[in-house]
């Protein structure tokens, strides 16, 4: 049997996170085949990095989680002034005051892009030099070091020991840091690259070059829950109203600032019973209103009776490489009124016909609208549909086997 690593910012059933969820779910589903391990930091939440589990070897649904500290919490002055500096040293030809000659040949040498480049990663974090020194003294014993997220310290750091191994799933968007100078060469090292989406993938492609290296679309396995929640809906909420719902991280980098502007004054030019619930954990301030039902974290069997029970799940996000969400939805027939302001968002509904898309009120009234007063029975199909043809887990395992047996034999 071989063995695998899982490298992840965060991981625990009560982590909130996408990325991470996907994470939990594939070393979950993959531990029937291989010897799962999962490296990851002590943190439960991402604003902070702050140690909250302990640091040792524990066991989480027959996954093998090791847990390394976070040295110290994420320093936003620090990284925004690191992001500063490879902004200046790698576009020389903006600053001002310096002789340009000079500032072109610091940055061809690179040692201030190297300098800078390493503080940002461990600014930004989980700074976790322990799981770094692991890896370093252990990576021979695994076949295969998935590394999940582009974006932070462990697979910044990570991915470099043993490249030839290595299997990138970057859940990468159009987003600022992703255009900062140090991620060139990270594109670069991984044996192998798993794209979550053609949106990503094609992305990644146009912006880092990086074609030549093997890769695939791999998507993630959907299945509509079979545990559902021993209450009724009208007990959980209180209310027997319909109601449209959020799943996520309440954020306003989630998109959830525009979501609430648009439902208030959509509910103050449509007075109706109509509910936006809300489940995930709030890193923003939540509208005082009698229409917005914020429920906060449960367990699965919770949110599917939630989902299953809605009139369409809205998805604000404009930064999305996935949205399983969006899929799980699609997969009980529940519609999706999506901001159109993400391209991958845009290409689930569009490839789908499973739900609506807007950017401005107006469309999200007529979204709204055409959810309450029409037969969704199309839509509900059409997404069944979409998720039965491309995110079953026999494609999704296959792709990945071939990926696993690719980086474990030698290059």
């Amino acid at each position: 049997m071989k063995k695998i690593a899982f490298v992840v910012q965060r991981y625990g059933v009560d982590v909130n996170g996408g990325a991470e969820y996907y994470c939990r779910l594939m070393a979950e589903r993959l531990a029937n085949t291989y010897e799962v391990d999962v490296l990851t930091s002590c943190a439960l939440e991402y604003v902070t990095w702050a140690n909250w589990y302990p640091a040792e070897t524990v066991t989480i649904n027959g996954v093998r989680v090791h847990r390394f500290a976070t040295k110290h919490e994420r320093l936003l002055k620090q990284t925004s002034r690191a992001e500063h500096k490879l902004n200046k040293w790698s576009r020389p030809e903006q600053s001002q005051g310096l002789n340009r000659l000079k500032m072109w040949a610091r940055a061809l040498v690179g040692k201030h892009i190297r300098r800078y480049s390493r503080l940002w990663a461990t600014y930004q974090g989980p700074y976790t030099p322990d799981l770094i020194t692991y890896l370093k003294r252990n990576h021979q014993q695994y076949d295969a070091l998935i590394f999940i997220t582009y974006l932070y310290y462990p697979t910044i750091a990570g991915l470099a020991i043993a490249p030839h191994k290595s299997i990138f799933i970057p859940t990468a968007h159009d987003e600022t840091p992703i255009y900062l100078p140090l991620f060139r060469k990270l594109f670069q090292k991984p044996r192998t690259i798993l794209f979550l989406t053609p949106a990503e993938q094609s992305f990644v492609h146009k912006l880092f070059r990086n074609d030549s290296i093997p890769n695939d679309v791999v998507g993630v396995g959907i299945e509509p829950a079979t545990r559902l929640a021993e209450q009724t809906v009208s007990e959980l909420l209180g209310t027997d109203a319909d109601y449209l719902l959020y799943i996520g991280r309440i954020d306003p980098a989630k998109g959830c600032d525009k979501m609430f502007e648009f439902f208030t004054r959509y509910k103050a030019e449509h007075p109706s019973p109509l509910k936006l619930v809300l489940v995930g954990q709030a890193m923003m301030p939540i509208p005082e209103h009698p229409d917005v039902l914020p429920v906060g974290f449960v367990d699965e069997p919770v949110k599917a009776s939630l989902l299953q029970h809605a009139k369409a799940l809205i998805m604000p996000s404009p930064y999305e490489s996935l949205s399983m969400v969006t899929l799980e939805s699609f997969a009980v027939g529940i519609p999706v009124i999506a901001t159109a302001e993400c391209a991958v968002l845009r290409d689930h509904i569009v490839g789908s016909q499973a739900g609506l898309l807007y950017r401005l009120y107006e469309e999200f009234e007529t979204a709204v609208d055409q959810i309450l007063n029409q037969d969704s029975t199309e839509m509900a199909n059409n997404g069944r549909a979409y998720v039965q043809r491309y995110y079953t887990w026999d494609t999704v395992l296959a792709k990945f086997n071939k990926a696993v047996d690719y980086v474990a034999t030698q290059p």
